[in-house]
């Protein structure tokens, strides 16, 4: 099952002593802000992950274990394990854990309004 938001993307951190605890898996960056990363998560029960549209990016939340409420504009939505959320660009969104522990994935690119005002990128030539 795919859920898809609308209206109000992106996740802002909080440190362990919220319930929220994360690794980094990769992450690319142009210039001096991040563009793509792939973060696996660990949520204590009750833990919270917000999305703030701010951020220009897009985001797609894959739930491994557990469940979580997504609440947005549009109203909340259960993810449970094998679901996939996905957070389009200018999305405002609370991610909250349920009562047991939840793994996840988040995968996060900038979205297509903003990479449509950068310049081309260009390949460095390696040579041989």
């Amino acid at each position: 099952m795919i859920i898809t938001t609308t209206g109000d993307a992106v996740r802002t951190a909080m440190g362990p002593a919220s319930g929220a605890d994360w690794t980094c898996l990769v992450r690319r960056g142009m210039l001096h802000s991040e563009c793509e990363s792939v973060e696996h998560w660990r949520l204590a029960p009750a833990a919270v992950l917000a999305a703030t549209p701010r951020h220009g990016v897009e985001e797609a939340v894959l739930v491994l274990e557990g469940e979580l409420a997504l609440s947005t504009a549009s109203g909340e939505h259960s993810v449970r394990a094998g679901q996939l959320a996905l957070l389009p660009h200018g999305c405002a969104a609370r991610l909250t854990a349920g009562p047991d522990p939840v793994r996840l994935i988040t995968v996060r690119t900038l979205a297509a309004a903003v990479t449509d005002r950068l310049p081309p990128r260009v390949p460095e030539l390696l040579s041989s």
